[in-house]
């Protein structure tokens, strides 16, 4: 008589349910019964029948259990090691599949990246996991198309803004397409073309906006870099004159000379400066020049030149420029600036509400480029240091809640901003410092400053006698900003104020 047991495993097995089936023959001590053997043999059947199926389907891990079990009820029989031989060759297969695919879609990835939509999609394996990378790779395919078509169209209307713009607006993988590419390449020469020109007419402010735009979009342009230069030298010039020293300036002006070639102006303005350098050469040696400072009428300790008055001083109060949409900047026009704790006696520029070190923190102006030095260590984008050449963004940490976010927007212009996070000045509403080398731009983009209601870019500068504020470009009334008194431009309003920080 057949023992309940199998008769009840038997059941199981015509009912397909593999795994009770196999539970309870390993479980029954009536598995050595000769219908217990019956019954094994069965199973390894629908077993091994199963994990084919499972095989066909690609789901290997089913499969891979199935054989397991096979295995445990039947030993390493031929039929069995032939499916577990099978399970590993088709799980090696499917490995190198997926290395392959994995590999193929990485170097997909970096062909878009680098803007080769193109080839991106031709590496990209097919199926749906990666139907979303293919997506994005054809809308921006198709975006650097329409950009370039847009590009071409307005350069052949002579809009070279809307260009530019077009430009600017694109990611830097859309910019690396080929036919985008091909467009910026062939704009650069134009472009500088047009800044040579405008240097030739004497509009240097134009040339300035231009070259700005054109940077941003190719900041490692040699002939770009060589106007750059020449603009700067150009700002020296202006500098030199205003300090006397015409030589200098006209030193400046002749190398600019080199690179625009023989203008009017350039050529008008060194006979000038020749004339002004010969003028006071006669000065100095006539009656006045024999005045040489070593005459002195009085009896009393001689008098030590004091230094001019500069509104960066915060000993005479510091000069706060309040702006309609903005807020307060704090003007500095000191080649050299300091940053220390409030809590200490010592006066600083920037007497922070922290505790820092003993030492203070000078930012100093070279030229067009910027440094951040003292003698105990500080951070800078979190790495210590001692000394610095700032970079636009740089981060600087200063005691235990400094911090100053570097920036410099304008790559024409040697003046850069400091914004202040973290601990800042006892006037609260203060939270930037602009470090002025010429000027400040006020825009709606792409100055040191954005308003958003400014209808046009709107110039801050130093004058003989304080600051003065103007349309930005040549022609335009100058007004003289004066303490406590209001100048409105457009819908800006601009207010000159001096404040004590401490």
């Amino acid at each position: 008589m057949l023992p309940v047991q199998l008769k009840r495993i038997a059941t199981v097995i015509a009912a397909g349910r593999l795994e009770e089936a196999f539970d309870g023959l390993v479980a029954t001590p009536q598995r050595e019964h000769r219908e217990g053997q019956r019954l094994t043999d069965v199973l390894i059947d629908q077993l091994v029948c199963r994990a084919q199926q499972h095989l066909a389907q690609q789901r290997y891990g089913d499969a891979r259990a199935d054989c397991d079990k096979a295995q445990m009820l039947a030993g390493r029989t031929e039929q069995v090691a032939d499916l577990a031989e099978q399970i590993n060759r088709m799980q090696s297969e499917q490995h190198s599949r997926d290395v392959t695919e994995q590999d193929s879609s990485q170097a997909a990835k970096i062909q878009a990246q680098l803007g080769h939509f193109t080839l991106g999609q031709n590496l990209l394996p097919t199926g749906p996991s990666h139907s979303r990378l293919a997506a994005e790779i054809e809308r921006k395919r198709h975006l650097a198309v329409d950009a370039a078509t847009r590009i071409e169209r307005a350069m052949d209307s002579d809009d070279w803004s809307t260009a530019i713009a077009i430009l600017q607006s694109l990611d830097a993988d859309v910019r690396r397409h080929h036919l985008v590419a091909e467009k910026l390449n062939a704009m650069i020469p134009q472009i500088a073309q047009r800044v040579v020109g405008d240097l030739e007419n004497g509009r240097l402010d134009r040339a300035a906006a231009c070259l700005r735009e054109a940077l941003q979009l190719a900041p490692t342009d040699a002939r770009l870099d060589e106007l750059r230069t020449s603009l700067n030298r150009c700002i020296t010039a202006l500098e030199r004159i205003g300090q006397g020293k015409y030589t200098d300036a006209d030193h400046q002006l002749a190398l600019v000379g080199q690179v625009v070639g023989p203008t009017r102006w350039i050529s008008e303005t060194r006979q000038t400066l020749a004339e002004l350098s010969r003028h006071a050469a006669n000065v100095r040696s006539g009656p006045l020049g024999l005045l040489d400072g070593s005459l002195s009428l009085t009896t009393s300790a001689p008098h030590t030149p004091q230094a001019p008055k500069k509104v960066s001083d915060t000993c005479f109060g510091a000069w706060v420029l309040r702006v309609d949409g903005l807020g307060a900047v704090l003007l500095l026009d000191a080649d050299r600036i300091s940053v220390g704790s409030s809590s200490r006696s010592q006066r600083y520029d920037l007497p922070l509400q922290t505790e820092g070190p003993s030492a203070a923190l000078f930012i100093r102006r070279a030229g067009d480029d910027y440094f951040a030095e003292s003698e105990a260590e500080f951070g800078v984008n979190d790495q210590p240091t001692k000394r610095r050449l700032l970079a636009n963004g740089d981060s600087i940490g200063f005691g235990r809640r400094g911090r100053l976010k570097f920036r410099k927007p304008v790559p024409a212009s040697g003046s850069a901003v400091l914004q202040l996070s973290g601990a800042g000045l006892a006037k609260r509403e203060i939270r930037c410092a602009a470090l002025m080398a010429d000027s400040l731009l006020f825009s709606p983009r792409g100055g040191h400053f954005s308003i958003s209601v400014c209808e046009r870019p709107i110039v801050v500068f130093r004058a003989a006698d304080g600051y003065a504020i103007k349309y930005a470009g040549s022609g335009g009334d100058v007004h003289q900003l004066e303490a406590d008194r209001s100048v409105l431009l457009g819908e800006t309003r601009f207010t000159l104020n001096q404040i004590h920080l401490s």
